[in-house]
């Protein structure tokens, strides 16, 4: 979740390697109060990476869920 008055949130992911862009999907559950914007995923690291919005979404939250996988 991407929680009322935040623009990200870091996902620890899990994986035993660090994934490319290529390798997460996001799927967003709801439209936030607010229109987010755009989003994007950056900050891929061994454990973690970041989903961005550019708009706080607003008392609703914004929840997602995602999906890593390297083959």
């Amino acid at each position: 979740t991407i929680a009322s008055g935040a623009t990200t949130a870091v996902v620890t992911h899990g994986l035993n390697v660090t994934p490319t862009l290529d390798d997460i999907s996001i799927v967003f559950g709801e439209q936030g109060t607010a229109d987010y914007g755009r989003w994007w995923v950056d900050t891929i690291t061994a454990t973690q990476f970041t989903l961005h919005v550019s708009v706080d979404p607003g008392a609703s939250n914004l929840d997602f869920a995602w999906r890593a996988v390297a083959l």
